[in-house]
């Protein structure tokens, strides 16, 4: 009699989890060089007396290996607004996704080994020294660069949530802020994910020296608590995204954004003591057209989305 040969379900076991770690290998490996240009933008800081903010960056690390051909580098971050950018290098990468990128900083030694490496230029000239008991920045955020193919990698450097002023009669009147504060004052983005929001405002009621429009990720502006100067470092608004000075003719833009539902919210600042420090006064009432709800915002990738407002009360 013809007997039929039992299979053995130890062994389909065994072969499914050897496809199934096949594919997570596949799945994990690298998909070819990453041709990968890093570039630098800032998001602007408040006090007008600040001229330059240079920062020197004397290494890169993605999930904590340094970027190989990496060279040192000083950047002066506060001209780098309303979406301008610098390259600080292009590099051929493995195409995978990384989880964390860690900038590390010299404050002793700029890119041509002049003192200071970091450090802010007031009006008139002066340098003000910048450090934190912190040497590098890491900013967790998964990044997938792509394999045989071009990539930009935008880290935004918020400099309003970066410096603060020091009080004292000291000649330093600057500093990064503390270590924990400044994993929060960098933002990474994959640049062709990201779209820009901007506008004008109309402004005949505030009799403001300064309005910021600051970008808020839909339904989490919360007044009475950005109202407040929050952390060891005081920084109001700090939990808007991003953020852009009003120019002289009403008009803001606030760009790298990831696709998402957002939402601005103005606010108007005044030099009351004339110090050259502008102060918070209060936040914007506005109105806007009638096809724009400037409270939901949805921004896709490589868009522009217009977002004008007239002002009209203040709220203090």
């Amino acid at each position: 009699m013809k007997t039929t040969k039992s299979t053995n379900p130890f062994a389909l076991v065994l072969l499914s989890g050897l496809i199934v770690f096949a594919a997570c290998k596949k799945d994990n490996a690298d998909s070819g060089s990453a041709h990968t240009t890093f570039k630098v933008t800032d998001a602007p800081i408040d006090d007008v007396s600040v001229t330059g903010a240079f920062v020197t960056i004397a290494d890169i690390k993605l999930d904590g290996q340094s970027v190989q051909g990496f060279t040192k580098t000083t950047i002066n971050v506060n001209a780098l607004q309303n979406g301008t950018t610098q390259s600080i290098g292009t590099f051929d990468l493995a195409g995978k996704t990384y989880n964390s990128i860690t900038f590390v900083l010299d404050y002793d030694m700029d890119a041509s080994g002049t003192a200071p490496g970091s450090y802010v230029v007031t009006t008139g000239g002066t340098k003000h020294k910048l450090q934190s008991t912190a040497t590098s920045i890491t900013v967790n955020k998964s990044i997938t660069l792509q394999g045989s193919a071009s990539n930009s990698i935008v880290a935004d450097f918020d400099l309003r949530k970066m410096i603060i002023a020091q009080s004292g009669g000291g000649s330093d009147k600057y500093d990064f802020a503390t270590a924990a504060e400044l994993g929060t004052s960098i933002r990474v983005v994959a640049e062709n994910n990201t779209g820009t929001i901007s506008g004008t405002v109309t402004d005949n009621v505030s009799a403001s020296g300064k309005v910021v429009a600051y970008v808020y990720k839909k339904g989490t502006y919360n007044r009475t608590t950005e109202m407040q100067a929050q952390g060891t470092s005081g920084v109001y608004f700090k939990n808007a995204v991003s953020s852009s000075v009003v120019n002289n003719a009403g008009a803001y833009q606030v760009h790298f954004l990831e696709n998402d539902d957002y939402e601005v919210q103005f606010a108007s600042y005044k030099d009351t003591n004339s110090d050259g420090i502008y102060e918070l006064s209060g936040t914007l009432v506005v109105t806007s057209a009638v096809n724009v709800n400037l409270l939901s915002l949805t921004l896709g990738a490589n868009a522009t989305v217009t977002a004008n407002a007239t002002v009209t009360a203040v709220l203090p």
